[in-house]
């Protein structure tokens, strides 16, 4: 395991990045795991479905009343979902927040798998759980709420503080994902350190991504991006691996009896 100053300083020291060797690495640890990533996102749906459905079925009951009735504007939709709905919502609205966390553990999960498979390791279904054991999931829930306050935060100030936090805030699962030893305010600036370094490369490859996304999504009528959604997180993977790369020593995957 590296120390925070043994981090920072192969950062500074890094080399900059071909956007070409990028996307072909990229690619090729795709290859290797785009059926975890199709796992991923199917455990991401169902965690989420049951709770999506609750929070959009009170607008649809109150949308189609006020369609047959046709006595709801779009103001008095809003208040007759809160007179209504109220208390419920908010209920509803943090078990969403608790939702996105519990999304965000698996993601940390498919960081670790991502790693174990490019060094040619096996791949183990617990790793996907591997944050949701005690010692790291305290650390890994603070750490969530350090990302949302500081997006909300850069959102708050304006438009491009938000856009210019974007890239840093990427970095932050898989530096936790591979130094789960360090403390929270050591991650965050690990984080921001390596993207501040690599921002352009790292923004230039989201923008093409993203488009390539939207392209295979528009293609197959949605059904594309269950298995390259997961193609988005693998550039961050691989600016990781290559500015600060992994300890010499052999990697072991610890799992967690289900």
């Amino acid at each position: 395991m590296y120390a925070v100053q043994t981090l920072l300083s192969k950062i500074q020291a890094s080399k900059s990045i071909d956007f070409g060797d990028l996307f072909n690495e990229s690619l090729g640890v795709f290859k290797k795991v785009w059926v975890q990533g199709l796992l991923l996102q199917l455990f991401s749906i169902l965690i989420m479905l049951p709770f999506i459905i609750s929070l959009y079925l009170p607008y649809f009951t109150l949308a189609l009343d006020g369609g047959l009735n046709q006595t709801l504007g779009s103001t008095q939709l809003s208040k007759a979902l809160i007179e209504e709905y109220g208390a419920s919502l908010i209920w509803i609205y943090l078990l969403m927040f608790i939702v996105s966390i519990v999304s965000s553990l698996l993601y940390l999960g498919f960081y670790r798998i991502v790693k174990e498979m490019d060094h040619g390791n096996s791949f183990v279904m617990s790793d996907f759980f591997y944050f949701f054991k005690s010692p790291v999931l305290g650390k890994a829930i603070v750490l969530l709420l350090a990302y949302t306050g500081i997006a909300i935060l850069a959102a708050l100030l304006c438009f491009f503080p938000l856009i210019y936090a974007m890239i840093p805030l990427m970095f932050m699962l898989p530096v936790f994902a591979y130094n789960s030893h360090l403390s929270t305010s050591e991650i965050i600036k690990v984080a921001f350190a390596l993207g501040n370094k690599k921002w352009g490369i790292t923004f230039l490859t989201l923008m093409l991504n993203m488009i390539l996304f939207y392209v295979v999504s528009l293609v197959t009528c949605g059904l594309g991006a269950l298995f390259i959604s997961c193609f988005l997180y693998l550039p961050q993977y691989i600016i990781y691996k290559k500015v600060i790369g992994f300890d010499s020593q052999k990697s072991t995957t610890q799992s967690i009896d289900l």
